[in-house]
């Protein structure tokens, strides 16, 4: 009896159970409608692309970036401030393929699909929001190890 490869069903199942897990700026917009309408036009637009600038609010961000890793409050010149940090792996994307067998009539071939962290690869990559009073005062993106 012949065996056929699930390859060419697995690797297209596992890639769209992937993307799943990324939600994008329009996939947090769709679910939060009714924030989104209240920001002004210009702050839609930049929200939209994923982007941040001065003045917005911590809902604007959520939008724009999703939900931070890490939340640190803080008070500054008399201010109360917040800082929010998002945090990029610099992980990558493998594939493989194996084949292994026994004595005797049975072997086999496997396929899989994993993330790495390649070694001597791309550091981690922080990016800090900083909060006063509610409004985004600055970010910056800062590179680890």
């Amino acid at each position: 009896m012949m065996k056929r490869s699930l390859f060419p069903v697995l690797f297209p199942a596992c890639i769209a159970l992937l993307a799943a897990c990324s939600p994008t700026p329009s996939d947090r917009i769709a679910k939060n409608m009714p924030v989104y309408q209240q920001l002004p036009k210009e702050q839609q637009v930049k929200v939209a692309r994923g982007e941040l600038e001065k003045g917005m609010s911590p809902e604007a961000v959520l939008l724009a970036w999703g939900e931070p890793e890490q939340k640190m409050a803080g008070w500054s010149n008399g201010k109360n401030t917040e800082r929010w940090i998002y945090t990029r792996s610099g992980t990558g994307w493998s594939l493989g393929l194996g084949g292994g067998g026994f004595r005797g009539r049975d072997s086999g071939v496997g396929t899989g699909v994993g993330v790495t962290m390649p070694l001597g690869g791309r550091p981690p990559i922080s990016y800090n929001v900083l909060f006063e009073n509610g409004k985004v005062v600055s970010w910056e993106a800062v590179k680890g190890f």
